[in-house]
C-alpha cells in the first residue's frame, strides 16, 4: 500500500480566503465597470436627446433667417415674431422666446445652457454663391451643454460629466422644380381671377401654385372662375397650393389629391441668380417677307425680325431693313415700310443667298425675287418673270426662275408695306421703344431662319421704361385658319386668314402654300403635350432651347420673356382664338410692383408651357388656360437648411 502525504494544517484555509478575496475583486470590479457603463449608456442617451433638441432648435431660427433674407417687412406679422433676436450672440436665460429658445425648451432645454451665435460662415459648408445678394445672418449655430449626473463612475472621477451637443445652420442653395411663383411680399389679390375663365394646370411638381404674399386675401378668385389643379403634378393627379398669408381656400379652388397649404413658407425668386441681358452690340431689323418664306403664315406677306437692340427702333415710315420697331398692326400709327424690297440695281455683285429685291421697273405686278445663285447683275434693265414660285413639299420651287445676268433669281410672290402679321428669328430682342404690342387683327409667330441658332426667341422688355413692355390685345391671333392661301396673289380664303400652326414642325398642305413651322418642343426633349391640338390658330411664341437664356442640355425651352427689374410694369397677353407661349415667362420688378395680366379668348386653346415666376398674377377672359408645366426644370433657391 502506498501512502500519501496530507497537507499541512491551515494551507487549505489559506487558498479558500484568497480565492474568495479575488472573486470578490472580480465581482466589485464588474459591477463598477457595469456601473461606469450604465453612466455613459446615459450620457449617450442624453446627448442624443441634446443633439434632437439642437437641430430642432438651429432649424426654427434658420427658418426666420430665411424669412428676414426674403422679406424683412413680414417681422412681428402673420403670426411671424421679430426678427429682433436675430444678429448677436446669447443664451436662452436672456432671451427665452427667440424661435431656437422656444424650440430646445419644448425638447427640455433652457436657460444659459442653451447658447446661439450667428458665425459668418460654417466649417465644411460652401458660402453662398454672391448672385443671390448681400445676406446679413446667413447661418445660426445652437449649442447645448448638458451636465450629467454619474452614479458610479464618480466613485473614480467627477461626480458628472458636461455633455454637448452642437449643430449648425443656413440659407443654402437647393435645387427643386419651379411651380407658379407669385412673389409679392403683401399684397391682397397678388393671384386673382376674373372673368369667367378655368384656369387648368397640368403636370409639374408636387407644388403647382406658390403665393408669397403675407395677406389673408391673398388669392382672390373670381366667383365664375375657378383654378382646376386636379390635373397637376408629376402623377396628374393633383398638386398643392401654398400660401404664405392665413387664408381658408377659396371656392372654385380644386386640387385632386393636393392640398391647401396655409401659411407656407415664401418661395422667393428662383431667377435671382441670372442677371439681366446685355444690349446687343447691333441693332435688329424687320423686313417685308411673302408667304411661306421662313414660314410666314400670312398670305398678304409678314414683317420678320431679327434679334438685336431696339431700343431706338424706328415707329414711322422706314426702307425694309431698317430697325423698325415691334409694334403690329404695322400702317397708320404705327411702322410701316415705304416699299417691299430694296431695288435692283444694274451690273452689282449680290453675294448673299436669300437677298430679297421688289424691282420697280419692269415688274407690273410688284413681285419680290429672292437671290438663289450669288453673281453679278446684268448690265441693263430686263423684264421680270412675272410667274410665281410653285411651293413643293419639300420647301423648294419648280418655277419663277430669273436669270440676271450671272445671278439667279426666284419669284417668291407678293408683300405688303404694312403686314398684319410678325415672324421672330431666333435670338435676343432687347426691346425698348414702344414695347412688344400685337393689336386687334395682329399675329405672330416663331420663323424657320436659323437666327442665332437657339431655336427660340428671348424677349427682354422693359429697356425703355414701363411702356416698353408687352401688350397683347385680347383679338390678337383671332384671324380665321386659311383653307387656301397663295403667294402669287397674296391672298387667302377666308380672308385676312392666317395658315395654322403645326406642333410638330412640319408643313401646311398644298392648298395652303406647305408653309413650314417651327417645332414646338426642342429636339430630343420631351414629346409634345397630349392637350396641345395637333394643329392650332393664333399666336405661337417659343423660348430658347440652349444659349445662356436657354437649357444647357437643349431639351427645354428657357426664358420666353424677361423683364427688366428696374422697372415697375403692367404686361398683359390677351388672344382671341387662343396662344401658345412656351418657355420661362419673368415679370420682376425689384420693389414687386409689376403685374401679369393673362387671358384666354373665346377659344379652348390657350395654353402657357413652362413656368412662370411673377410679382403678381390676374388671370382672366371668358374662356379657358392651361398652364402646363415642366417638372424636369430645376433652378437653385435659397432654403433653410440644417448643414452640421
Amino acid at each position: 500500500m502506498k501512502l500519501q502525504r496530507a497537507n499541512p494544517p491551515g494551507k487549505s484555509c489559506e487558498r479558500g480566503q484568497t480565492f474568495l478575496v479575488i472573486a470578490i475583486f472580480i465581482a466589485a470590479f464588474v459591477l463598477v465597470m457595469l456601473g461606469v457603463a450604465a453612466d455613459y449608456t446615459q450620457v449617450w442617451a442624453h446627448r442624443q436627446m441634446a443633439q434632437g433638441a439642437a437641430d430642432a432648435a438651429c432649424q426654427a431660427g434658420a427658418a426666420d433667417l430665411f424669412l428676414q433674407a426674403e422679406d424683412p417687412s413680414v417681422s412681428g406679422t402673420n403670426g411671424v415674431g421679430s426678427f429682433g433676436w436675430i444678429g448677436s450672440s446669447y443664451d436662452c436665460s436672456s432671451n427665452a422666446g427667440s424661435p431656437p429658445c422656444k424650440y430646445a425648451a419644448l425638447n427640455g432645454y433652457s436657460g444659459s445652457n442653451v447658447q446661439v451665435s450667428f458665425p459668418s460662415s460654417l466649417p465644411g459648408v460652401s458660402s453662398i454663391p454672391s448672385g443671390f445678394g448681400s445676406i446679413a445672418h446667413p447661418y445660426i449655430e445652437v449649442k447645448i451643454t448638458d451636465p450629467v449626473s454619474m452614479s458610479f463612475t464618480k466613485l473614480i472621477s467627477a461626480g458628472s460629466v458636461n455633455m454637448t451637443a452642437k449643430a449648425g445652420c443656413g440659407l443654402n442653395p437647393v435645387a427643386v422644380p419651379i411651380p407658379l411663383v407669385v412673389m409679392h411680399p403683401s399684397s391682397t389679390g397678388s393671384f386673382s381671377t376674373n372673368g369667367t375663365p378655368t384656369v387648368t394646370i397640368i403636370g409639374g411638381p408636387n407644388r403647382s401654385i406658390q403665393v408669397d404674399s403675407s395677406s389673408t386675401t391673398a388669392v382672390i378668385i373670381g366667383t365664375s372662375s375657378s383654378v382646376n389643379l386636379t390635373q397637376a403634378g408629376p402623377n396628374l393627379n393633383g398638386a398643392d397650393f401654398g400660401v404664405f398669408g392665413q387664408e381658408s381656400k377659396p371656392g372654385g379652388v380644386s386640387l385632386g389629391v393636393g392640398n391647401w397649404v396655409s401659411p407656407a413658407s415664401p418661395f422667393g425668386d428662383p431667377w435671382l441668380t441670372y442677371s439681366a441681358p446685355s444690349k446687343p452690340p447691333t441693332a435688329g431689323t424687320a423686313t417685308p417677307v411673302p408667304l411661306g418664306m421662313n414660314g410666314c403664315p400670312d398670305p398678304a406677306g409678314c414683317v420678320e425680325f431679327t434679334a438685336g437692340d431696339y431700343t431706338s427702333c424706328t415707329s414711322g415710315t422706314f426702307a425694309p431693313g431698317g430697325n423698325g420697331c415691334l409694334m403690329l398692326k404695322y400702317g397708320g400709327s404705327n411702322p410701316r415700310f415705304s416699299l417691299g424690297g430694296t431695288n435692283w440695281v444694274a451690273n452689282k455683285s449680290y453675294t448673299v443667298v436669300g437677298t430679297l429685291i421688289q424691282p420697280q421697273s419692269n415688274n407690273a405686278g410688284q413681285f419680290v425675287f429672292k437671290l438663289i445663285t450669288t453673281g453679278t447683275s446684268a448690265v441693263s434693265a430686263h423684264a421680270w418673270n412675272q410667274t410665281t414660285c410653285t411651293p413643293q413639299s419639300d420647301g423648294t420651287c419648280s418655277s419663277g426662275t430669273q436669270l440676271d445676268g450671272t445671278a439667279t433669281w426666284q419669284n417668291v410672290g407678293k408683300v405688303s408695306t404694312a403686314p398684319n402679321t410678325a415672324i421672330f428669328d431666333p435670338g435676343l430682342y432687347y426691346v425698348g421703344a414702344g414695347g412688344l404690342k400685337l393689336a386687334s387683327g395682329s399675329s405672330a409667330r416663331m420663323s424657320t431662319a436659323t437666327g442665332d441658332g437657339n431655336k427660340g426667341a428671348t424677349f427682354y422688355l422693359g429697356a425703355g421704361g414701363s411702356t416698353a413692355t408687352l401688350a397683347v390685345d385680347a383679338n390678337s391671333g383671332s384671324s380665321s385658319a386659311c383653307s387656301s392661301a397663295s403667294a402669287a396673289t397674296g391672298s387667302g380664303s377666308p380672308n385676312n386668314c392666317i395658315v395654322s400652326y403645326k406642333i410638330d414642325g412640319s408643313r401646311s398642305s398644298q392648298a395652303t402654300g406647305y408653309v413650314a413651322s417651327r417645332q414646338l418642343q426642342c429636339p430630343g426633349g420631351a414629346p409634345n403635350p397630349s392637350q396641345v391640338p395637333t394643329t392650332i390658330d393664333g399666336n405661337i411664341l417659343l423660348g430658347p432651347c440652349s444659349g445662356t437664356y436657354g437649357d444647357s442640355a437643349g431639351l427645354n425651352r428657357g426664358f420666353l420673356f424677361f423683364q427688366n427689374r428696374a422697372t415697375a410694369a403692367s404686361p398683359s397677353w390677351g388672344g382671341g382664338a387662343g396662344f401658345i407661349l412656351s418657355g420661362f415667362m419673368y415679370f420682376h420688378n425689384s420693389s414687386n410692383g409689376t403685374t401679369l395680366s393673362l387671358s384666354g379668348g373665346s377659344s379652348s386653346n390657350s395654353f402657357a408651357l413652362g413656368n412662370i415666376v411673377v410679382d403678381k398674377i390676374s388671370l382672366g377672359g371668358n374662356s379657358g388656360i392651361k398652364m402646363i408645366l415642366n417638372p424636369q426644370v430645376t433652378f437653385e433657391i435659397l432654403r433653410p437648411t440644417l448643414l452640421e
